[in-house]
């Protein structure tokens, strides 16, 4: 297998495999056209796709065992349902118009504002091409993390990954594992891969079976983290600015944008810088998908679809970060898409 990398960090031209005519749907054909789209593309085997969830469908098979942290489901999480876009437990712009929020997350990603206001019956070009890029990205980090896990054979073919690991012919190193995946640590957030490590406790004794095609993508929520310079990597670096973060919203909450939240902004852009920013978006894939984790010694399936079922239509909603900087220009200049939440699995994996 040869290793690719893609790291697009502007708008970038990229032309996608077309279906064959007689195995394409009208929708799935569209979502695989030629297209623009922002992300940041960390390839290396073939595209697949990622899971994450506890309900099975009503074909799969029942178990008493949860190999992986996996949904297999045809519905929306009920948050996206009820507007909740997981922004943070003291964000102070969470109440705000969602339009205004999308437009301070557009301009971070030298989007125009005219590109963003709404228009009845239009979905603007830069919404579609980045959930497309959410969904190709979505598919090079699982299979990473699967052929990583299982030692699993992952192969493409017109856009349909199949993840097995009964073949037994993974070209990846025996001695890579998640912990030292150097690759897969920038695609994924580590409390995301930690949810999949952590799941398997002898997974020497399970063999994965998994074919995902996405055919739909839609973006969900798109918004800026509102304190500028905050970011995952310096709140990490600086637990104590938890403490600050709290104490700043609480101020918004009593007073709004007073003379006094100014202040404390200020004083917290001393600290941190304030520069960067962070932009997080999430999408909802419509996916064709089946999944199957069986015992290898008893060759018993124990978590997710009997070997006669068919390919099952689920949704899977993917959450990606972005920290963005100020060039001498007076751009943004935009860096690497990362995957921190599939399924809400980790609640969006907040940090602000």
């Amino acid at each position: 297998r040869v290793r690719r990398k893609w790291i697009i960090a502007h708008v970038i031209r990229i032309k996608l495999s077309r279906r064959h005519d007689d195995v394409a749907t009208p929708t799935e054909k569209t979502f695989w056209k030629e297209g623009f789209f922002f992300a940041t593309l960390l390839s290396t085997c073939p595209k697949s796709g990622i899971f994450n969830a506890l309900a099975l469908s009503s074909t799969a098979a029942l178990s008493s065992a949860q190999i992986l942290p996996w949904r297999h489901d045809p519905s929306l999480p009920e948050r996206i349902l009820q507007h909740n876009d997981y922004s943070g437990a003291f964000n102070p712009t969470a109440r705000d118009p969602p339009i205004l929020r999308k437009l301070i997350a557009a301009r971070e990603l030298n989007i125009s504002a005219w590109e963003v206001l709404p228009i009845p019956f239009y979905k603007h070009n830069w919404e579609s091409d980045l959930a497309t890029g959410f969904a190709i990205a979505f598919e090079f980090a699982v299979g990473e993390l699967l052929g990583t896990l299982f030692r699993a054979s992952v192969t493409n073919d017109d856009n349909v990954v199949t993840i097995d690991s009964s073949k037994g012919s993974s070209s990846i190193d025996p001695a890579t594992t998640i912990d030292n995946n150097e690759y897969l640590k920038n695609m994924m957030d580590k409390k995301l891969l930690a949810q999949f490590n952590q799941s398997i406790i002898n997974r020497e004794d399970y063999q994965i079976k998994c074919t995902i095609r996405p055919f739909q993508a839609e973006l969900q929520h798109i918004f800026a983290v509102p304190v500028p310079g905050l970011t995952r990597e310096v709140v990490e670096q600086k637990q104590y600015l938890k403490a600050a973060i709290y104490r700043l919203h609480n101020a918004y909450d009593e007073n709004g944008f007073d003379e006094n939240y100014f202040d404390m902004v200020t004083e917290f852009a001393k600290e941190i810088g304030h520069t960067k920013r962070t932009v997080i978006a999430e999408a909802s894939l419509k996916c064709k998908e089946f999944f199957q984790v069986k015992d290898k010694n008893t060759g018993q399936v124990v978590q997710g679809m009997e070997d006669d079922c068919e390919e099952e239509e689920v949704i899977h909603l993917v959450r990606f970060e972005v920290v963005t900087d100020e060039t001498e220009r007076g751009e943004r200049e935009i860096g690497s898409w990362k995957l921190i939440d599939v399924d809400d699995l980790l609640e969006g994996n907040v940090f602000h």
